[in-house]
Formats: structure tokens, C-alpha cells, sequence
């Protein structure tokens, strides 16, 4: 298990009985655009993925998507996911935010 995946359990914890799905930490650091009232943001553990909006949701759910959606097409071609270890850190005037993404 790599540090950006979580733990899982045996069992799905909706009671289903199916089994766990795999969990992985996104880690988005935003900041302001200079001389705008927009925000960008870009994934901080994988590389090249990022994106920009009028506020801090329409950021983070354009990046959740982007990071989904690639660790998805690295899993089903059955390719390891090239993570950025360690991952990058927050500038001064940029925010972290650490969102679990459920495949």
C-alpha cells in the first residue's frame, strides 16, 4: 500500500457485502489568480492536473474529477500511478485541502 492509498476494510461498510473500494488521498493546494476574483488550483501528488473557478467548490470539484478520472485510467490499463513523492507543498498565500477519492 502506497502512502496515497487508504485503508481498507474486508468488507464494504454499507453492509452490501461487496468488496471495499479503493480509497486514495488527493491532495489540492488553491491559491488566488493575481488581479482576479478567481482561484486556481492544481493536484499536489499527481502530476499535471489542475484547474481554475469563481470559488473554491468549483476548483476542488473540476480537480476531484481530473484526479478520479486518472487514477481510474491508470488502474484499469494496470499501470502504476506515478505519484509525486513527496508531494508538493503549499506556497505562502496557497491552501491545502486533503480530499479522499472513492474509485
Amino acid at each position: 500500500m502506497t502512502s496515497e492509498q487508504l485503508p481498507q476494510l474486508s468488507e464494504s461498510s454499507c453492509g452490501s457485502g461487496l468488496s471495499s473500494v479503493p480509497v486514495f488521498n488527493c491532495i489540492a493546494i488553491l491559491s488566488p489568480i493575481s488581479g482576479s476574483t478567481k482561484l486556481a488550483g492544481r493536484i499536489a501528488n499527481l502530476e499535471g492536473i489542475s484547474a481554475e473557478g469563481n470559488t473554491e467548490r468549483d476548483v476542488l470539484i473540476q480537480l476531484t474529477k481530473r484526479f478520479k478520472s486518472t487514477v481510474q485510467e491508470f488502474s484499469q490499463k494496470q499501470q502504476l500511478i506515478p505519484w509525486i513523492d513527496p508531494p508538493e507543498a503549499p506556497r505562502p498565500g496557497e491552501m491545502q485541502r486533503f480530499i479522499p477519492i472513492h474509485l
